[in-house]
């Protein structure tokens, strides 16, 4: 039997103990509901790693409003795990499990940008919605203004009347 100060024991223990510990993973997703917001996901740091199944999405949103980013199979997403049992919350009731920091537990919190595809944003300092390649937006500027571009159809649907006001209106 091979003896183990307690300072090994102890850093040993620690350790595997973390190892075992879900902060925030890079993953891709698998399979993806947009009707729900859940996805399963492939956590990337780890070639043995198993799926992760119905991770909800975090997203923007209020009581009246929300901010959907439409994601899709394959898409790299950046999943972090709650400190403690989401399950009561989610599906509303329950006793909470003791579980902490636990890949059942885990929320898509956004998309993860590579270093190695650098995107030509010619807009840095503007609020944006746009596809990647910036060719259709909208954004709004640190002074203010606010610009729908598009190379394709803009449409504007409405059962009530559309204003459009300003001190100079010019249509082409």
């Amino acid at each position: 039997m091979t003896k183990v100060s307690m300072t090994q024991f102890v850093s040993e223990n620690i350790e595997e103990s973390l190892m075992n510990m879900n902060t925030c993973l890079i993953c891709r997703i698998l399979e993806v509901d947009m009707n729900l917001y859940k996805a399963d996901v492939l956590p990337l740091h780890d070639p043995d790693a198993t799926p992760i199944l119905d991770v909800p999405m975090a997203f923007w949103q209020t009581e009246q409003f929300v901010i959907q980013v439409p994601f899709k199979k394959g898409d790299k997403v950046l999943v972090v795990c709650s400190q403690a049992d989401i399950d009561p919350l989610m599906f509303g009731g329950g006793k909470a499990a003791s579980r902490s920091f636990s890949a059942n537990d885990a929320l898509i919190v956004g998309g993860v940008h590579y270093f190695t595809k650098p995107l030509q944003n010619e807009h840095p300092d503007d609020l944006l919605l746009s596809d990647k390649i910036y060719k259709n937006k909208i954004r709004i500027t640190p002074t203010g203004e606010i610009f729908m571009e598009s190379e394709e159809n803009i449409n504007i649907i409405s059962k009530k009347d559309v204003n459009i006001k300003g001190e100079n209106v010019w249509i082409n």
